[in-house]
């Protein structure tokens, strides 16, 4: 990978920002440490007196109950299990444990879920599927050609969102009944990937789909399952359970019960993991948070470099950002070696654009544009004077969870040393995400997080006029020649090819800086040592296992 080297002539003022930004954190650092030490003292007093009956984790080598009930959590919880209302990443957490793919792509590699097998015509028009024999939906009817059919035209016709997806699937033609055959009006390379994601290729019930209409996924019992658990109970804003099935077509899962649960508050999540209340948390953890767990003898991390980009979004539409020069004097104002050690408790890499992790990505250029922004204050306030935007109010808008309130505050930093007046707002998520979907939002630090490894799935969302809102275009970007190549280079069949579209694309994001992508995060996730994570980068609690 290549170094991002910050400019000599801003040395001084970096090392001081640095020197006293870094001085508040340890501070800070050393006060959270006392306050996790006293509530966890306090919850450990409170959990020994306690009667429920949980089993003690604290050593994975003293036997495992492997029947007890293991739960997990991220930062909200789902209120919808039609994918046509999937809000947040944490959805994918409670839908992947009930929907299956056709595929899915584990560790880098694309394996067979509902599909035994697959063939693609050599002009990359049709896929056919092969669903397993033996696959069955939780209420005991056969998986077929016509669930996948439905399912897909679903997305396509009924998910506005992310039906851009699929605008070229002229039709799914069920063979027979476990035979679908799709046929494409335009080829794309990263149409397989793109399938992987339970957002976009899940497999549902056409039957309960019809049945419940605009009902369906609003209660356990309108649920029906393709994948290896089902709802048994959900109390709304507090968990839902969910147990293995015994009827499932692929292996049973370890973990026969399973209960998943809302934490937004990171602290909270620690002490939960640290007493053996919460098994899984499935927000990566930085800083005082993953060092505090380290620490845990009952906890273990599993890490895995992510496709999730840490960046900051400007509104292109806005009267600020509006002016690329703007977008350009923030480039330069971002210090992305300190966002990661700041910010992110250097968990992640450093990237020039969206993805840049080298071959780790199919399709990714891998190369240094002919214009970069290195760390650089002086040219920043230039641009910012030019444009007669000294002393000009900026709002800086997140979710109030970490890291964006930590990044928030550090971006009002940089945006102040370059003579804006910049604000910070941080709100619920279901706020911030209605804002940020309006065109409400003018700057703000925030990510999109992609499972494929696939360049034009993953990096063609940040530009795509197609995403603008909801689907990863976050700074409302819109360029027809952007468009066009994201559309030729998951059009291309060759590898080369790809990577020369998508180059070129790479220097228009360079040049027209719709968003700053600063760092690749790291995952890690913090989960009890009686559980072994296949893929820290998935969330099917199928794929967590016990120790032993």
């Amino acid at each position: 990978m290549r170094e991002i080297k910050n400019n000599s002539k801003s040395y001084c003022t970096f090392k001081t920002r640095v020197l006293i930004y870094s001085q508040q954190m340890k501070h800070a650092k050393k006060l959270l440490c006392l306050a996790l030490a006293l509530v966890m003292s306090l919850s450990l007093v409170a959990c020994s007196s306690s009667s429920d009956g949980k089993a003690d984790n604290s050593n994975a080598g003293a036997g495992i109950d492997h029947d007890r009930e293991v739960v997990y959590g991220s930062a909200s919880l789902i209120t919808n299990f039609n994918v046509k209302y999937v809000t947040a990443q944490n959805d994918l957490q409670a839908l992947d444990q009930v929907y299956d793919a056709l595929v899915r792509k584990i560790n880098g590699k694309f394996c067979g879920q509902l599909a035994d097998s697959w063939e693609i015509s050599e002009d990359g028009l049709t896929y056919t599927f092969h669903i397993n024999p033996n696959a069955k939906f939780s209420d005991g009817t056969d998986i077929t050609a016509e669930d996948v059919e439905f399912s897909y035209e679903f997305v396509r016709d009924q998910c506005d969102g992310w039906s851009w997806l699929y605008k070229t699937l002229d039709d799914v033609e069920a063979v027979d009944e476990k035979t679908a055959v799709f046929h494409f009006s335009a080829a794309d390379a990263s149409r397989l990937a793109t399938m992987t994601s339970i957002q976009y290729g899940s497999v549902r019930s056409k039957a309960a789909m019809e049945k419940y209409g605009d009902d369906y996924g609003k209660t356990a019992e309108s649920v029906v399952s393709s994948g290896p658990y089902v709802i048994t109970d959900w109390k709304e804003n507090e968990y839902v359970k969910f147990e293995a099935r015994d009827d499932y077509y692929g292996k049973k899962p370890d973990l026969t019960h399973i209960k998943y649960v809302p934490i937004s508050d990171v602290n909270a999540a620690v002490v939960a993991l640290q007493t053996g209340e919460l098994d899984l948390y499935f927000n990566p953890l930085s800083g005082v948070a993953l060092d505090t767990v380290k620490t845990a003898d009952n906890v273990a991390i599993s890490e895995a470099l992510s496709c999730r980009n840490e960046s900051v979004y400007m509104n292109c539409e806005s009267e600020v950002f509006s002016d690329v020069r703007m977008r350009r004097a923030v480039a330069y104002a971002i210090n992305k070696e300190e966002a990661l050690e700041v910010c992110g408790s250097g968990q992640g890499q450093v990237v020039i654009y969206p993805c840049d992790l080298g071959e780790q990505v199919t399709g990714n250029p891998d190369f240094v544009p002919s214009h970069t922004y290195e760390y650089n204050v002086e040219k920043a306030r230039a641009l910012v004077e030019e444009c007669g935007n000294v002393g000009k109010t900026v709002t800086i808008k997140s979710y109030n969870t970490e890291p964006y309130q930590t990044l928030s505050v550090w971006l009002q930093g940089s945006l102040s040393a370059i003579g804006l007046d910049a604000k910070v707002d941080t709100m619920e998520r279901s706020a911030f995400l209605d804002q940020l979907i309006n065109g409400e939002v003018e700057i703000c630090p925030f990510s999109w997080s992609d499972i494929s490894f696939d360049f034009g799935s993953a990096v063609g969302i940040y530009m795509n006029s197609n995403c603008i809102g909801m689907s990863g275009n976050y700074g409302r970007y819109n360029n027809p020649r952007a468009d066009e190549l994201i559309a030729l280079g998951n059009s291309a069949s060759d590898v080369e090819a790809r990577k020369g579209y998508y180059r070129e694309l790479m220097e228009i994001y360079m040049e027209d800086v719709p968003s700053v992508a600063m760092y690749a995060v790291i995952n890690a996730i913090a989960h009890s040592n009686q559980l072994v994570m296949e893929d820290a980068n998935r969330y099917e609690m199928a794929r967590v296992h016990w120790a032993e």
